[in-house]
Protein backbone atom coordinates (compact mmCIF):
# COMPACT_ATOMS: atom_id res chain seq x y z
CA UNK A 1 0.00 0.00 0.00
CA UNK A 2 1.38 3.31 -1.04
CA UNK A 3 1.69 6.20 1.44
CA UNK A 4 -1.20 8.01 -0.57
CA UNK A 5 -3.27 5.13 -0.06
CA UNK A 6 -2.48 4.98 3.33
CA UNK A 7 -3.96 8.51 3.83
CA UNK A 8 -7.06 7.99 1.91
CA UNK A 9 -7.86 5.04 4.04
CA UNK A 10 -7.04 7.43 7.05
CA UNK A 11 -9.58 9.45 5.75
CA UNK A 12 -12.56 6.93 5.34
CA UNK A 13 -11.67 5.63 9.27
CA UNK A 14 -12.06 8.88 10.54
CA UNK A 15 -15.53 9.08 9.12
CA UNK A 16 -16.80 5.73 10.54
CA UNK A 17 -14.99 6.82 13.87
CA UNK A 18 -16.83 9.78 13.61
CA UNK A 19 -19.97 8.30 13.40
CA UNK A 20 -19.74 5.46 15.68
CA UNK A 21 -18.24 2.73 14.38
CA UNK A 22 -16.58 0.81 17.44
CA UNK A 23 -13.93 -0.84 15.14
CA UNK A 24 -12.87 1.84 13.51
CA UNK A 25 -11.35 4.05 15.97
CA UNK A 26 -8.50 1.14 17.21
CA UNK A 27 -7.95 0.85 13.48
CA UNK A 28 -7.79 4.45 13.21
CA UNK A 29 -4.69 4.51 15.38
CA UNK A 30 -3.06 1.24 13.82
CA UNK A 31 -3.11 2.58 10.35
CA UNK A 32 -1.71 6.03 12.11
CA UNK A 33 1.37 3.96 13.53
CA UNK A 34 1.63 2.06 10.64
CA UNK A 35 2.03 5.29 8.11
CA UNK A 36 4.41 6.80 10.35
CA UNK A 37 6.41 3.91 10.41
CA UNK A 38 6.34 4.44 6.34
CA UNK A 39 7.22 7.15 6.66
CA UNK A 40 9.94 7.22 8.86
CA UNK A 41 13.76 6.28 8.02
CA UNK A 42 15.41 3.75 9.94
CA UNK A 43 17.04 5.59 11.98
CA UNK A 44 14.08 7.97 12.89
CA UNK A 45 12.75 5.10 14.66
CA UNK A 46 15.00 3.60 16.19
CA UNK A 47 15.85 6.95 17.65
CA UNK A 48 12.10 7.38 18.29
CA UNK A 49 12.32 3.98 20.27
CA UNK A 50 15.76 5.04 22.19
CA UNK A 51 14.17 8.43 22.85
CA UNK A 52 10.71 6.89 24.94
CA UNK A 53 12.37 6.66 28.51
CA UNK A 54 12.95 10.50 28.03
CA UNK A 55 9.65 11.29 28.14
CA UNK A 56 8.37 8.63 30.49
CA UNK A 57 11.12 10.40 32.97
CA UNK A 58 9.53 14.15 32.18
CA UNK A 59 6.03 12.38 32.64
CA UNK A 60 7.37 10.78 36.07
CA UNK A 61 8.91 13.85 37.15
CA UNK A 62 5.68 16.62 36.17
CA UNK A 63 3.43 13.99 38.40
CA UNK A 64 5.84 13.72 41.46
CA UNK A 65 6.21 17.41 41.49
CA UNK A 66 2.76 17.90 41.12
CA UNK A 67 2.84 20.14 37.91
CA UNK A 68 0.56 18.66 35.84
CA UNK A 69 -2.19 18.53 38.68
CA UNK A 70 -1.63 22.27 39.59
CA UNK A 71 -1.74 23.24 35.90
CA UNK A 72 -5.49 20.98 35.67
CA UNK A 73 -6.40 23.16 39.03
CA UNK A 74 -6.20 26.16 37.09
CA UNK A 75 -9.32 25.46 34.98
CA UNK A 76 -8.03 26.30 31.84
CA UNK A 77 -6.55 29.79 32.48
CA UNK A 78 -2.85 29.21 31.70
CA UNK A 79 -0.46 29.57 34.69
CA UNK A 80 3.08 30.47 34.09
CA UNK A 81 6.65 28.62 35.00
CA UNK A 82 7.02 30.91 38.06
CA UNK A 83 3.86 30.57 39.28
CA UNK A 84 4.85 26.97 38.90
CA UNK A 85 7.78 27.25 41.07
CA UNK A 86 5.54 28.98 43.49
CA UNK A 87 2.59 26.61 43.86
CA UNK A 88 4.66 23.27 43.95
CA UNK A 89 8.51 24.22 45.09
CA UNK A 90 9.82 23.03 41.82
CA UNK A 91 12.72 25.05 40.47
CA UNK A 92 11.37 27.15 37.69
CA UNK A 93 14.39 25.91 35.36
CA UNK A 94 13.88 22.33 35.82
CA UNK A 95 10.03 22.95 34.65
CA UNK A 96 11.04 24.99 31.54
CA UNK A 97 12.92 21.68 30.80
CA UNK A 98 10.17 19.35 31.39
CA UNK A 99 7.71 21.07 30.16
CA UNK A 100 8.51 21.25 26.68
CA UNK A 101 9.03 17.48 26.30
CA UNK A 102 5.48 17.54 27.55
CA UNK A 103 3.70 19.83 25.23
CA UNK A 104 5.92 18.41 22.12
CA UNK A 105 3.74 14.81 23.44
CA UNK A 106 0.34 17.41 23.79
CA UNK A 107 0.37 16.16 27.39
CA UNK A 108 -0.08 19.94 27.78
CA UNK A 109 -0.64 23.02 26.07
CA UNK A 110 1.97 26.07 25.43
CA UNK A 111 -0.14 28.93 25.37
CA UNK A 112 2.99 31.28 25.18
CA UNK A 113 6.94 31.35 26.69
CA UNK A 114 6.86 29.50 29.45
CA UNK A 115 3.02 29.57 29.87
CA UNK A 116 0.76 26.13 30.00
CA UNK A 117 -2.99 25.13 29.81
CA UNK A 118 -4.61 21.52 30.39
CA UNK A 119 -5.94 19.90 27.72
CA UNK A 120 -8.02 16.68 27.64
CA UNK A 121 -4.82 14.38 28.25
CA UNK A 122 -3.51 16.36 31.43
CA UNK A 123 -6.96 15.68 32.82
CA UNK A 124 -6.76 11.93 31.87
CA UNK A 125 -3.12 12.07 33.37
CA UNK A 126 -4.20 13.23 36.73
CA UNK A 127 -7.15 10.69 37.61
CA UNK A 128 -6.05 8.33 40.03
CA UNK A 129 -6.37 5.52 37.87
CA UNK A 130 -4.01 7.17 35.61
CA UNK A 131 -1.36 8.61 38.46
CA UNK A 132 -1.63 4.60 39.63
CA UNK A 133 -0.73 3.23 36.37
CA UNK A 134 2.71 5.32 36.10
CA UNK A 135 3.61 4.35 39.12
CA UNK A 136 3.65 0.74 38.73
CA UNK A 137 4.97 0.87 35.62
CA UNK A 138 7.41 3.38 36.13
CA UNK A 139 9.09 2.66 39.55
CA UNK A 140 8.88 -0.88 38.58
CA UNK A 141 9.81 -1.47 35.12
CA UNK A 142 12.24 1.03 34.99
CA UNK A 143 14.20 -0.52 37.99
CA UNK A 144 14.55 -3.71 36.59
CA UNK A 145 14.91 -2.49 33.03
CA UNK A 146 18.24 -0.84 34.51
CA UNK A 147 18.72 -4.32 35.92
CA UNK A 148 18.34 -6.57 33.15
CA UNK A 149 21.71 -6.67 31.44
CA UNK A 150 23.05 -7.74 34.84
CA UNK A 151 20.55 -10.36 35.80
CA UNK A 152 20.89 -11.82 32.65
CA UNK A 153 24.91 -11.76 32.65
CA UNK A 154 24.34 -13.60 35.72
CA UNK A 155 22.44 -16.61 34.36
CA UNK A 156 23.51 -19.25 32.20
CA UNK A 157 23.16 -18.65 28.82
CA UNK A 158 22.01 -15.03 29.22
CA UNK A 159 18.79 -16.54 30.33
CA UNK A 160 15.45 -14.87 31.04
CA UNK A 161 13.62 -16.76 33.42
CA UNK A 162 9.72 -16.53 32.31
CA UNK A 163 8.12 -18.80 35.71
CA UNK A 164 9.14 -18.17 39.23
CA UNK A 165 9.95 -21.57 40.42
CA UNK A 166 9.68 -23.52 37.41
CA UNK A 167 12.05 -24.95 37.46
CA UNK A 168 12.13 -24.82 41.08
CA UNK A 169 15.63 -22.76 42.22
CA UNK A 170 15.35 -19.95 39.27
CA UNK A 171 15.07 -16.29 39.68
CA UNK A 172 12.94 -14.20 38.01
CA UNK A 173 14.28 -10.46 36.83
CA UNK A 174 11.23 -8.99 39.51
CA UNK A 175 13.43 -11.03 42.31
CA UNK A 176 16.33 -9.77 41.18
CA UNK A 177 15.23 -6.12 40.99
CA UNK A 178 12.64 -5.73 43.87
CA UNK A 179 13.35 -8.98 46.00
CA UNK A 180 10.41 -10.94 45.36
CA UNK A 181 9.68 -14.04 42.85
CA UNK A 182 6.33 -11.78 41.32
CA UNK A 183 4.44 -8.57 42.37
CA UNK A 184 2.14 -10.11 43.99
CA UNK A 185 4.67 -10.77 47.10
CA UNK A 186 5.33 -7.13 46.64
CA UNK A 187 2.23 -5.67 46.81
CA UNK A 188 1.41 -7.86 50.02
CA UNK A 189 4.24 -6.92 51.64
CA UNK A 190 4.87 -4.46 55.12
CA UNK A 191 7.05 -2.09 53.18
CA UNK A 192 6.44 1.58 52.04
CA UNK A 193 7.55 0.23 48.62
CA UNK A 194 5.08 -2.45 48.93
CA UNK A 195 2.04 -0.18 50.38
CA UNK A 196 3.02 2.57 48.03
CA UNK A 197 2.67 -0.18 45.02
CA UNK A 198 -0.40 -1.54 46.52
CA UNK A 199 -2.55 1.54 46.65
CA UNK A 200 -1.09 2.47 43.42
CA UNK A 201 -2.04 -1.06 41.55
CA UNK A 202 -5.33 -1.17 42.88
CA UNK A 203 -6.10 2.91 41.68
CA UNK A 204 -4.74 1.78 38.35
CA UNK A 205 -6.82 -1.84 38.27
CA UNK A 206 -9.87 0.50 39.25
CA UNK A 207 -9.55 3.03 35.91
CA UNK A 208 -9.25 0.77 33.81
CA UNK A 209 -12.07 1.18 30.74
CA UNK A 210 -13.40 4.23 33.00
CA UNK A 211 -13.08 6.08 29.19
CA UNK A 212 -15.84 5.68 26.52
CA UNK A 213 -13.38 4.11 23.83
CA UNK A 214 -12.51 1.01 25.64
CA UNK A 215 -15.32 -1.76 25.74
CA UNK A 216 -16.78 -3.45 29.03
CA UNK A 217 -16.84 -6.91 29.20
CA UNK A 218 -20.38 -7.14 29.02
CA UNK A 219 -20.66 -4.95 25.47
CA UNK A 220 -18.83 -7.86 24.50
CA UNK A 221 -20.54 -10.78 25.77
CA UNK A 222 -24.42 -10.66 25.80
CA UNK A 223 -24.59 -11.15 29.60
CA UNK A 224 -28.31 -9.39 29.73
CA UNK A 225 -29.90 -12.29 27.67
CA UNK A 226 -27.20 -14.95 29.17
CA UNK A 227 -26.61 -14.49 33.07
CA UNK A 228 -29.43 -15.42 36.01
CA UNK A 229 -26.86 -14.31 38.25
CA UNK A 230 -23.33 -13.76 38.62
CA UNK A 231 -20.81 -14.99 41.73
CA UNK A 232 -17.02 -13.46 41.74
CA UNK A 233 -14.97 -11.19 39.95
CA UNK A 234 -13.18 -8.00 40.78
CA UNK A 235 -14.96 -5.37 42.10
CA UNK A 236 -15.04 -2.67 39.57
CA UNK A 237 -16.80 -5.07 37.57
CA UNK A 238 -19.20 -6.54 39.02
CA UNK A 239 -20.19 -3.20 40.01
CA UNK A 240 -20.36 -2.08 36.35
CA UNK A 241 -22.60 -5.01 35.76
CA UNK A 242 -25.34 -4.06 38.05
CA UNK A 243 -24.85 -0.53 37.30
CA UNK A 244 -25.82 -1.79 33.35
CA UNK A 245 -27.87 -4.61 34.10
CA UNK A 246 -29.78 -4.19 37.06
CA UNK A 247 -32.32 -5.97 35.85
CA UNK A 248 -29.95 -9.56 36.76
CA UNK A 249 -31.93 -11.44 39.54
CA UNK A 250 -29.75 -13.41 41.55
CA UNK A 251 -26.70 -13.00 44.32
CA UNK A 252 -23.87 -11.34 43.07
CA UNK A 253 -20.86 -12.28 45.47
CA UNK A 254 -17.47 -9.93 45.20
CA UNK A 255 -14.15 -12.80 46.06
CA UNK A 256 -11.07 -11.09 46.15
CA UNK A 257 -8.42 -11.45 49.18
CA UNK A 258 -8.67 -9.33 52.07
CA UNK A 259 -5.64 -7.17 51.73
CA UNK A 260 -7.90 -6.21 48.26
CA UNK A 261 -11.54 -5.79 49.93
CA UNK A 262 -9.98 -4.28 52.85
CA UNK A 263 -10.39 -1.19 50.25
CA UNK A 264 -13.19 -1.80 48.98
CA UNK A 265 -15.07 0.92 51.11
CA UNK A 266 -18.84 0.30 49.69
CA UNK A 267 -20.48 -2.30 47.41
CA UNK A 268 -23.91 -1.60 45.51
CA UNK A 269 -26.80 -3.42 47.30
CA UNK A 270 -27.68 -6.88 46.43
CA UNK A 271 -23.55 -7.73 46.55
CA UNK A 272 -21.80 -9.95 48.84
CA UNK A 273 -18.09 -9.45 49.98
CA UNK A 274 -16.45 -13.04 50.67
CA UNK A 275 -12.80 -13.70 51.37
CA UNK A 276 -11.25 -15.99 48.57
CA UNK A 277 -8.02 -17.21 47.85
CA UNK A 278 -8.31 -18.70 44.34
CA UNK A 279 -5.75 -21.62 45.22
CA UNK A 280 -8.46 -22.66 47.41
CA UNK A 281 -11.45 -24.75 46.95
CA UNK A 282 -14.32 -22.40 45.73
CA UNK A 283 -17.22 -22.03 47.94
CA UNK A 284 -19.19 -20.88 46.23
CA UNK A 285 -21.22 -24.36 44.52
CA UNK A 286 -23.45 -23.98 41.37
CA UNK A 287 -23.53 -20.39 40.48
CA UNK A 288 -25.06 -19.28 37.36
CA UNK A 289 -21.46 -17.64 36.46
CA UNK A 290 -18.00 -17.36 37.65
CA UNK A 291 -16.24 -14.17 36.70
CA UNK A 292 -12.37 -14.06 36.08
CA UNK A 293 -10.76 -11.01 34.75
CA UNK A 294 -6.96 -10.53 34.29
CA UNK A 295 -6.09 -13.01 36.16
CA UNK A 296 -5.13 -16.31 34.49
CA UNK A 297 -2.79 -14.28 32.44
CA UNK A 298 -1.11 -13.80 35.82
CA UNK A 299 0.37 -17.46 36.29
CA UNK A 300 2.31 -20.56 34.38
CA UNK A 301 0.07 -22.97 32.94
CA UNK A 302 0.93 -25.22 35.70
CA UNK A 303 -0.57 -23.01 38.63
CA UNK A 304 -3.53 -21.78 35.97
CA UNK A 305 -5.00 -25.37 35.81
CA UNK A 306 -5.02 -25.67 39.65
CA UNK A 307 -6.81 -22.80 40.07
CA UNK A 308 -9.57 -23.81 37.28
CA UNK A 309 -9.74 -27.00 38.84
CA UNK A 310 -11.26 -25.13 42.03
CA UNK A 311 -13.84 -23.18 39.90
CA UNK A 312 -14.84 -26.83 37.74
CA UNK A 313 -15.25 -28.40 40.73
CA UNK A 314 -17.41 -25.94 42.27
CA UNK A 315 -19.36 -25.56 38.69
CA UNK A 316 -22.91 -27.18 37.67
CA UNK A 317 -22.18 -29.17 34.49
CA UNK A 318 -25.56 -28.15 32.94
CA UNK A 319 -26.11 -24.49 34.01
CA UNK A 320 -22.79 -22.73 35.35
CA UNK A 321 -20.63 -20.71 33.20
CA UNK A 322 -16.91 -19.74 34.03
CA UNK A 323 -16.75 -15.97 31.99
CA UNK A 324 -12.85 -15.05 31.44
CA UNK A 325 -12.07 -11.64 30.27
CA UNK A 326 -8.64 -11.62 28.68
CA UNK A 327 -6.27 -11.22 25.00
CA UNK A 328 -6.46 -13.70 22.81
CA UNK A 329 -3.20 -13.23 20.96
CA UNK A 330 -3.75 -13.79 17.13
CA UNK A 331 -0.87 -16.40 15.27
CA UNK A 332 0.20 -13.23 13.41
CA UNK A 333 -0.63 -10.08 13.62
CA UNK A 334 -1.00 -9.00 16.99
CA UNK A 335 -1.90 -5.84 18.09
CA UNK A 336 0.45 -3.93 19.95
CA UNK A 337 -0.60 -3.48 23.12
CA UNK A 338 -1.87 -7.16 23.50
CA UNK A 339 1.81 -7.92 22.47
CA UNK A 340 2.89 -5.77 25.20
CA UNK A 341 0.69 -7.39 27.68
CA UNK A 342 2.44 -10.50 27.41
CA UNK A 343 5.84 -8.92 28.07
CA UNK A 344 4.10 -7.21 31.05
CA UNK A 345 3.17 -10.54 32.30
CA UNK A 346 6.53 -12.13 31.89
CA UNK A 347 7.80 -9.53 33.90
CA UNK A 348 5.33 -8.66 36.60
CA UNK A 349 3.91 -11.97 37.18
CA UNK A 350 6.15 -14.82 35.57
CA UNK A 351 2.52 -15.11 33.58
CA UNK A 352 1.50 -14.96 30.32
CA UNK A 353 -0.55 -13.82 27.30
CA UNK A 354 -2.23 -17.00 25.72
CA UNK A 355 -3.45 -17.88 21.98
CA UNK A 356 -6.54 -19.48 21.36
CA UNK A 357 -4.96 -22.91 21.05
CA UNK A 358 -2.91 -22.58 23.99
CA UNK A 359 -6.49 -21.60 25.96
CA UNK A 360 -7.69 -24.38 24.74
CA UNK A 361 -5.29 -26.71 26.25
CA UNK A 362 -5.56 -25.08 29.43
CA UNK A 363 -9.13 -25.81 29.82
CA UNK A 364 -9.01 -29.13 28.23
CA UNK A 365 -6.08 -29.92 31.43
CA UNK A 366 -9.06 -28.52 34.07
CA UNK A 367 -11.67 -30.54 33.14
CA UNK A 368 -13.16 -27.82 30.87
CA UNK A 369 -14.05 -26.99 27.42
CA UNK A 370 -14.10 -23.40 25.49
CA UNK A 371 -17.64 -22.92 24.13
CA UNK A 372 -17.03 -19.32 22.61
CA UNK A 373 -14.56 -17.04 22.12
CA UNK A 374 -16.39 -13.49 22.41
CA UNK A 375 -14.45 -11.11 20.60
CA UNK A 376 -13.76 -7.00 21.37
CA UNK A 377 -14.55 -4.76 18.45
CA UNK A 378 -10.26 -4.13 18.01
CA UNK A 379 -7.94 -4.47 20.70
CA UNK A 380 -7.65 -8.66 20.75
CA UNK A 381 -9.34 -8.55 24.60
CA UNK A 382 -12.17 -11.40 24.56
CA UNK A 383 -14.60 -13.22 26.92
CA UNK A 384 -14.21 -16.56 26.72
CA UNK A 385 -17.54 -18.66 27.68
CA UNK A 386 -16.64 -21.87 29.08
CA UNK A 387 -18.21 -24.84 30.43
CA UNK A 388 -18.05 -28.01 32.74
CA UNK A 389 -16.88 -31.29 30.59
Amino acid sequence: MTNKQRIETLRELTEADAAGDGSAHHALLREIRSLQHTVETPIETTSRLNFQIVQNICLRIAIEKGLLQTIVCRDGEAITAGELEAATETDRLLITRVMPVLSALRLVFEEGEESYTANIVTRQAVTPGAIGALKHHFDLDMSMGGQLVDYMRRTPDNTIHQFAGEPEGNQTLLNFAHGHPTIFGLLSSDTDKGREQKVSFDDYMAGKRMTGSMQQWFDIYPASARLADARGGPGQEIVRLKERHPELPGRYVLQDLPITLDRVDSVPEGVEKMPYDFFTPQPVVGARAYFLRDIMHNWSDAISTSMLRNVAAAMDKDYSTLLIDQYVLPPTGADLRAAEMDILMLLHTSGLQRTLPMWKTLFSSAGLELVKNWCSDSSGESVLEVKKL
